[in-house]
């Protein structure tokens, strides 16, 4: 193992020196690395952001949802309310119905013996 320490140890003095003869390589490599750096610092940021509008956004559209899923309740609630209603109306009409035809039968039977006693009190 101390083989290959040594052996990474020439390739690292290597490079080190390789560096220093031409700084224009080092420069080039340190801007890479901040380069990679604020990237990753950027796309962090932006991922933060973009996650909180996100989160925002989804609380909106929960209270829109909570807020409908109330109405619709209400409104079901309506919806029955007004077909019993009806319902009872629709009973209503039919005994109203019923009625006035018993009360036309009748003024019908009345006008029917005014009619026949009209006649018998005529003299012929």
């Amino acid at each position: 193992m101390a083989g290959a320490v040594e052996e990474g140890s020439k390739v690292a003095q290597g490079v080190i020196s390789g560096l220093k003869d031409q700084p224009l390589s080092l420069a080039l490599i340190v801007l890479n690395i901040v380069f990679v750096a604020f990237i990753s610092w950027l796309a962090y940021t932006i991922n933060n952001r973009t996650t909180q509008q996100y989160k925002v956004k989804d609380d909106l559209v929960e209270q829109l949802v909570s807020k409908v899923g109330a109405s619709m309740v209400d409104l079901k609630s309506d919806v029955r309310d007004a077909a019993t209603r009806i319902q009872a109306n629709a009973a209503l009409a039919s005994q109203v119905n019923q009625t006035l035809e018993r009360i036309g039968k009748t003024i019908e039977d009345h006008e029917h013996r005014i009619r026949e006693l009209e006649r018998t009190r005529q003299p012929q």
